[in-house]
């Protein structure tokens, strides 16, 4: 009696387990047509602030980040979607100018 108690828990708890580990591994992003890419704290050089480096490598410098509601936190994980602002100058020319039309954390 007791052994059948412990094994109708054990699988309570398996199960629970696996509902968990399966719903941690959802890393859909809420934009569609993202990019996977970090967060970058580039503050450290004149007239520089955060940046979004893609997986690629390539750096965005981001002309609208702080209308997002988004954890600024160095190597932070994200999805983006963005398009190439227009004509706009830069002191850091650390990469391409960009406006975010969705940005998420992953």
């Amino acid at each position: 009696m007791i052994l059948k108690i412990f094994y109708q828990k054990l699988l309570v708890l398996g199960l629970v387990v696996l509902t968990l580990a399966i719903h941690s591994c959802n890393k859909e992003s809420e934009c569609e047509g993202s990019d996977n890419a970090k967060l970058v704290n580039m503050t450290g050089l004149d007239g520089c602030s955060w940046m979004i480096e893609l997986g690629d490598g390539t750096k965005l410098e981001p002309t609208n980040l702080k209308d997002f509601n988004i954890n600024l936190q160095e190597n932070q994980k994200i999805w983006v979607v963005y398009h190439t602002a227009a004509q706009m100058a830069s002191f850091c020319m650390h990469g391409e100018i960009v406006t975010i039309d969705c940005i998420s954390e992953r």
